[in-house]
């Protein structure tokens, strides 16, 4: 097997791990999003990958499922939270990296505005911050799960013969 190029530059080093375990745990994050939506409408899944482009029409789903009351007011805050967190994931994927010349060669990043009239985002992720953004998807992950795995053990108890 030929020798794997190492294309990343000394300056982001410390930061290629933490954004390896972001790029998965999101993916695991998203995909249980997708599993809770399904299981809460009986859509197919390309119908719920279409309706997690938008928070407000989660949300509105949320509202109109019977959900446990713990989850009733919880999910609603988790919703919004994945969806801050989900848009600092996508500043530190899709904006643009470079050292900070200044700085030693920390990295730093520079997002150019999505709307017209928005200012230029800029930020210095240090790897602690991508990590903790990584545990915070993998707690979405766990409670988006969670939800399917409690509503699915109360259906199948339900459907149990009564003694």
């Amino acid at each position: 097997m030929p020798e794997q190029l190492d294309v990343v530059d000394d300056f982001y080093i410390e930061m290629v791990r933490p954004l390896d375990n972001l790029v998965i745990i999101f993916a695991q994050a998203e995909a249980a999003l997708v599993e809770m939506i399904i299981d809460l409408t009986n859509v197919d899944e390309s119908v719920a990958q279409r309706m997690i482009k938008s928070k407000e029409e989660v949300l509105q789903l949320i509202n109109r499922v019977d959900l446990e009351c713990f989850d009733r007011t919880e999910l609603p805050l988790r919703i919004e939270q994945f969806w801050c967190d989900r848009d600092l994931r996508n500043r530190y994927i899709h904006d643009e990296w470079f050292p900070q010349i200044d700085e030693g060669g920390a990295p730093a990043t520079r997002g150019l505005p999505l709307k017209k009239g928005a200012e230029v985002v800029w930020n210095t992720p240090i790897p602690d911050d991508v990590w903790a953004l990584a545990r915070r998807f993998n707690d979405h992950r766990d409670h988006f799960s969670h939800i399917v795995y409690s509503r699915q053990r109360m259906k199948s108890s339900d459907s149990l013969p009564d003694a």
